[in-house]
């Protein structure tokens, strides 16, 4: 396994763990969203210092701005649901989202690439038949 590839499924393992333990912490949705993202700044600050001079003036700027909201937005709407939702159903609706998240970036794809394969179709598919069968 690459670098790469263990890093994407670190990455898969503590976005799947941490909305479990803010469903469990009894804050707001829109308190939540601060509180998590104070702490992941906290926690993201030491490693970000180290190159900062480096990236921030090359960066595009309009990019990290849309980013930015649709991350907010993105959070406000998955913490809300957290807090509202009762625990036994945090994992159908967490389903739910994680289809959806899936098929954004394979959207992207096609759209790149300029065409449509049938495996594509067929994935999309598939990924709607588990959200069901998982849920």
């Amino acid at each position: 396994m690459s670098d790469l590839q263990v890093k994407a499924v670190l990455a898969g393992l503590f976005f799947g763990i941490w909305p479990l333990f803010m469903n469990k912490s009894g804050l707001q949705g829109n308190v939540s969203s601060l509180v998590f993202g104070l702490a992941a700044t906290l926690g993201v600050m030491p490693f970000a210092l180290q190159s900062i001079g480096f990236t921030l003036p090359s960066a595009n700027w309009l990019m990290v701005v849309c980013a930015g909201v649709f991350g907010a937005l993105g959070l406000l709407s998955f913490n809300g649901m957290l807090a509202s939702a009762p625990a036994e159903k945090v994992g159908a609706l967490f389903v739910t989202m994680i289809v959806v998240q899936i098929m954004v970036p394979a959207i992207y794809q096609i759209y790149m690439a300029g065409q449509l394969p049938m495996t594509k179709v067929a994935g999309f598919v598939l990924a709607i038949a588990a959200a069901f069968l998982l849920i």
